[in-house]
């Protein structure tokens, strides 16, 4: 019996190879598909966790330490108690809480001594600490103290601490704000030596930072028992990596089920076309049975010798990946047994029926069958368009709507044979009729061969698949690329290291006057949501996106331009200080009365004021000899009546805008004000008050020179703060009212924050913003498409210090690495090789059809029959059931899409993402596809060469 099998196989080898073919392919496929499960797991993994933002990933350990004289040893002792913490950085520091006094200042401030300090700061002025006894303050902090580099004050812990003297030696801005490093070192302070920390003698706070590395977030109980241990062992924890590593198994087991889903999508597909070639083999071999049923075989080995020639290659093409995949032997076993029921008909059948060319139909069983696919997938219909969102999974990307794919296109296959056999009878008949052979020809030739259009419901399973996956895959793929541009902003990002902003923004406005290609921005956080500050003149053209102007009608700022000023006022002795804005930098100007009191030399309260004189000071200010703005004025001991400001003898503020009150205004910081201002005789007169409050104070009369509220364009739920009916968003340290416009996104923040102004936003914030508050903002540029590549080289000559930067393309390849674009791209190349099994089976078909249809046309050629019109019969009759399949199947993925959404979001958060159902720029790519796959194996025969060699033999037997 294995020498039959073995040359039947010889004789039939193209049945054969294409049985082995499927089946290689198909099991092939299953055991790719797991193979690189555990390796796409820990692609997308490793990109989520590179993805998340410093706090996510950081466990952060604090305890209360009495650091006595030797801190080095108490902080090292606490370490130890810190074991088996993973982590690629780790920061180290200790705190203590107090009030910084200068003879004129108080301010409640934080000593602190963090490992690395000076080498993640920029200085502004002066030197780091290297010593006991000094510290570096934020530039605002040491103004709101009114202390100078190489000034001293003093540490003041409270009842029952010592008093420690310090010296300011520098001013610093962090390198890197929104970095790991400066993560955990939220609020202001001053930063100093542990030994200086631990001077004062009262209880310190030591706190420990570790950046956990990516492997840590594999074993999300890993995370929650370490930090249990630590808890346990009597200090505070707290860190976000719990819910990060939730959010990581979350993105494993999307991944794993994804390319689970895909698995047996290719099963199933391999399984229909497995089905399809071996009923058409056994229409080959019922002669085979003949044969050995006149020998007098027994059914069974009839049934070994038929089925045999498929079995061998079925089982040579799958053996192997059985044994790499155990668990794939039960979709072996479903081969064989459709294999076996493919040839079982054969062995019942009489020798007569075995040999007839035309079998007779079975109506019952072909009905009951189309009926059962019709019945399930009008259910899977049913069910999505009912209930689409209870049948979609999207956190897992494994539902319903995937397993519908294979259940409607065969269904429509089904339903399209059905029509496609009933029209073509109509139309050959009428075609007969009308005396025109071809059509006749062909349309009777596809009426009349129902069993060869099985094919018809794979060809269109697999385009269905496809299309699906592709039309998933494009919109996924678009939405990233969305989202990438939102997030990043711009085309192109430079993060620039700080600086004022008021000069980032003149130096971006010089460096691209034509303002198309450069945009300066600031971006802080708000209240729970990030307040991005942009250039509003250049926002459209930079970034593209069409959004209502941040622009709105604003007093004009007084400004002057000379290198002296002269300021009249009348004081009791007391200076006045006036800050100006230049291009480059800030300017201040102190005005002196003579004989006025030193600015850092206090005047006896209880002491009668000394006469109020008005005097005439003159100030030199080169660097306002290209224009000044006035930012703001200040004076430490009222009264004080401003009077008149002129530059180079030019009037440049007279009395009557000093006497206007809509042109100042106090703070609008977390700092209390200390002065007031009241208007009245064509003067400013400003008054020194002293509150009874900690919070830090702010001395300045500051100009209006911008619009109140400020517009501001609101997307999402900013949790804007109300007072006094003003909507109120914080900016750069300052609670600022807003006139909010509703908006969908914005840039950079997404579906949530804040939009405004940066002129007008750091015109209102001022200088008592920053640092005072704690708040941190990252100084950047943002790059247009059209921007020129030596625009970044122009920004550094202008004097930017660029530090780093992003892109939308780099963006957008970060996500592509993420579990959802792992998921729709698996299920694409699944989608390619379901149409791959489905070239295989079309290719037998025609391997199957071919002789019959040569030996059919070589007759009617016999007869007559034009060559051109057998041509044209063999090609209309190969290429309908393909030119059918194909528009089915796209119809049916447009459906299934209409009806429910893709399972697998594009992001594993709950980011919105408008993407239309139907994508057509898809179906289109995936139509040129399919045909240009399934088309030239139907259409590849030499049936009409055999009959044009047929007639002319015919001929000549005929004279």
């Amino acid at each position: 019996m294995l020498g039959l099998i073995l040359a039947a196989l010889r004789a039939r080898r193209a049945t054969a190879v294409v049985m082995f073919v499927l089946a290689a392919v198909t099991m092939g496929a299953a055991v790719g598909a797991d193979a690189v499960s555990g390796r796409l797991e820990r692609s997308a993994a490793t990109a989520r966790v590179e993805a998340a933002t410093p706090v996510e990933r950081t466990l952060s350990v604090h305890a209360s330490v009495a650091l006595g004289t030797a801190p080095d040893d108490i902080v090292s002792r606490f370490r130890a108690t810190i074991t088996r913490v993973p982590a690629d950085r780790t920061l180290i520091g200790v705190r203590y809480s107090g009030v910084l006094r200068t003879d004129t200042s108080r301010l409640p401030l934080e000593l602190r001594a963090v490992d690395g300090f000076c080498d993640n700061i920029t200085l502004v002025q002066g030197r780091c600490v290297e010593q006991d006894g000094e510290i570096v303050l934020a530039p605002d902090v040491a103004r709101q103290l009114d202390l100078a580099v190489g000034g001293t004050l003093k540490q003041d812990g409270g009842s029952g601490t010592a008093v420690v003297p310090l010296t300011l030696v520098g001013l610093y801005a962090p390198s890197d704000p929104l970095g790991w490093y400066w993560s955990g070192l939220d609020g202001i302070a001053a930063y100093t030596t542990r030994n200086t920390v631990a001077k004062p003698g009262g209880a310190a706070v030591a706190t420990y930072d570790a950046l956990l590395p990516a492997e840590a977030f594999d074993d999300p109980a890993g995370i929650e028992a370490m930090i249990t241990r630590l808890r346990n062992g009597s200090v505070d924890v707290s860190s976000a990596a719990g819910t990060l590593a939730a959010t990581v198994a979350a993105d494993r087991r999307g991944v794993r089920r994804g390319l689970l889903l895909v698995e047996l999508q290719l099963l199933l597909c391999g399984g229909l076309a497995i089905a399809v070639a071996a009923g058409y083999a056994a229409q080959e071999r019922r002669a085979d049975a003949a044969r050995m049923a006149i020998r007098g075989m027994p059914p069974w080995r009839i049934l070994a010798g038929t089925a045999g020639q498929s079995l061998v290659p079925l089982l040579a093409g799958a053996a192997w990946a059985v044994a790499l995949r155990p668990a794939l032997w039960p979709a072996l076993v479903a081969g064989v047994v459709i294999v076996v029921s493919a040839e079982w008909p054969a062995t019942r059948a009489s020798v007569p029926a075995l040999l007839r060319v035309v079998q007779p139909r079975r109506p019952l069983i072909a009905a009951t069958l189309e009926i059962c696919v019709l019945a399930v997938g009008a259910a899977a219909v049913f069910q999505l368009a009912a209930e689409p969102a209870a049948n979609v999974r999207r956190d897992t990307g494994f539902g319903l709507g995937q397993a519908a794919v294979l259940l409607i296109a065969l269904a429509a296959g089904v339903l399209a044979t059905r029509a496609l056999l009933s029209l073509a009878g109509f139309a050959g008949r009428t075609a007969l009729a009308g005396g025109h052979v071809g059509g006749a020809l062909a349309g009777l030739t596809l009426g009349r061969r129902r069993t060869a259009y099985r094919i018809v419901p794979v060809l269109a399973a697999a385009t269905c698949v496809l299309a699906v996956a592709a039309q998933d895959w494009a919109g996924a793929a678009g939405a990233r690329a969305d989202r990438a541009a939102v997030e990043v902003g711009a085309d192109r990002v430079l993060r620039i290291a700080p600086m004022d902003r008021e000069r980032l923004l003149a130096t971006v406005r010089a460096t691209d006057p034509g303002g198309r290609d450069a945009m300066a921005v600031a971006i802080g956080t708000g209240i729970g949501a990030p307040v991005i500050a942009v250039d509003g003149t250049r926002l459209r053209a930079v970034t593209g996106v069409d959004l209502p102007s941040l622009r709105a009608e604003a007093p004009a700022p007084l400004t002057l331009t000379g290198t002296r000023l002269s300021l009249r006022f009348v004081s009791a002795g007391s200076p006045v200080t006036m800050l100006l804005a230049g291009d480059a930098e800030r300017v201040t100007a102190v005005f002196r009365p003579p004989g006025g009191e030193p600015a850092a030399v206090p005047v006896d309260p209880a002491e009668p004021p000394p006469p109020a004189v008005e005097s005439t000071v003159e100030v030199a200010v080169p660097q306002c000899a290209a224009g000044c703005r006035i930012v703001s004025v200040e004076i430490k001991r009222g009264p004080v009546d401003l009077l008149e400001l002129r530059a180079d003898g030019k009037v440049a503020v007279d009395g009557a805008t000093f006497a206007d009150p809509t042109r100042w205004r106090t703070t609008l910081g977390r700092a209390i004000s200390t002065v007031q201002a009241a208007q009245r005789d064509g003067r400013l007169r400003l008054l020194d008050t002293d509150p009874p409050s900690e919070r830090p104070r702010d001395n300045r009369l500051y100009v209006v020179d911008t619009p109140v509220p400020l517009p501001a364009l609101v997307a999402g739920d900013p949790d804007l703060s109300d007072d006094n009916d003003l909507a109120r968003v914080k900016i750069f340290g300052a609670d600022i009212p807003v006139a909010p416009h509703g908006v969908t996104s914005i840039p950079r923040g997404g579906a949530r924050g804040a939009l405004v102004d940066l002129e007008y936003a750091a015109h209102i914030a001022g200088p008592a913003g920053g640092a005072t508050s704690g708040a941190r903002e990252r100084l950047e540029v943002w790059l247009g498409p059209s921007a020129p590549a030596d625009l970044p080289d122009r920004l550094r000559a202008a004097g930017l210090t660029i530090i780093g930067g992003d892109s939308a393309a780099a963006a957008a390849a970060r996500a592509d690495r993420l579990s959802p674009a792992v998921t729709l791209l698996a299920g694409l190349v699944g989608g390619a090789v379901a149409l791959l099994l489905a070239a295989v089976t079309a290719a037998v078909v025609a391997a199957v059809d071919r002789r019959r249809r040569g030996a059919e046309l070589t007759a009617l050629r016999r007869q007559g029959l034009p060559a051109p019109t057998a041509r044209t019969v063999g090609r209309w009759t190969a290429a309908v059931p393909v030119l059918v399949a194909v528009p089915v199947g796209l119809a049916a993925a447009v459906l299934l899409r209409l009806l429910t959404p893709a399972p697998v979001r594009p992001f594993a958060d709950r980011w919105p993402v408008p993407v239309a159902p139907v994508q057509w720029l898809a179906l289109l790519a995936t139509a040129v596809v399919v045909f240009a796959v399934l088309l030239p194996p139907a259409l590849w025969s030499r049936s009409g060469d055999r009959a044009r060699r047929a007639a002319p033999a015919a001929g000549r037997g005929s004279r």
